[in-house]
């Protein structure tokens, strides 16, 4: 037990390494003119799905939040300007990748928070159907289903990962994802409360 422990340790060690050396290694060569085709495509696939006025909503609640750092950015920039012109150029990008960067994980949160808002009523009508049929299966005859219950938390485990991953990666992703992982969080809730063991 305490010998699988430190494998699973020693793995989540390794691969948070690799993951923290790749983000190194894409911050330190990824362009500011790539992260602006990146915002520009997101905010295309948004308004393909869900329209101009929700894609303003989102842009506009990106840019309170980008707005208060460009003056951190501008000192940023005007700092460089005794740096060798060898490595000017590429500290002033990094500075600009950064601050893209980071507006672009803003706006796909807000982007996370716009369809939470729209389909939370149906995520708590799945959740309260859930424990609907838990509370009828027990005064039923019926086993809970120990595996559903198992793969429900997996699945809801699995979009947490993913919503997190797609938040944080710099390319263009179908704004789909977004409803997409509402739905099956409100699936794997669904999954994990309707085959709750009867005796808790």
């Amino acid at each position: 037990m305490a010998k699988g422990q430190k494998e699973r340790g020693s793995w989540t060690s390794f691969w948070t390494v690799i993951v923290f050396v790749t983000a190194i290694g894409i911050w330190m060569t990824i362009s500011p003119k790539y992260l602006l085709a990146t915002i520009s495509a997101e905010r295309s696939f948004v308004t393909q799905l869900s329209g101009d006025q929700a894609d303003m909503w989102v842009f506009s609640k990106t840019l309170s939040v980008s707005a208060d750092q460009i003056k951190d950015v501008s000192t940023a920039i005007k700092g460089t300007t005794t740096t060798p012109d060898a490595m000017k150029g590429w500290l002033q990008d990094r500075i600009m990748a950064t601050w893209l960067w980071g507006a672009l994980i803003v706006y796909r949160a807000n982007l996370l928070l716009l369809f939470w808002f729209i389909l939370m009523p149906l995520t708590m009508a799945i959740a309260a159907d859930g424990y609907s049929t838990r509370m009828i299966r027990t005064h039923r005859f019926s086993a809970q289903s120990p595996i559903r219950h198992r793969f429900g938390v997996l699945v809801g485990m699995t979009v947490m990962f993913g919503v997190a991953f797609w938040i944080v990666v710099p390319v263009a992703v179908p704004s789909i994802v977004a409803p997409a992982a509402i739905a099956l969080v409100g699936m794997a809730i669904w999954l994990w409360v309707s085959n709750l063991q009867k005796r808790i």
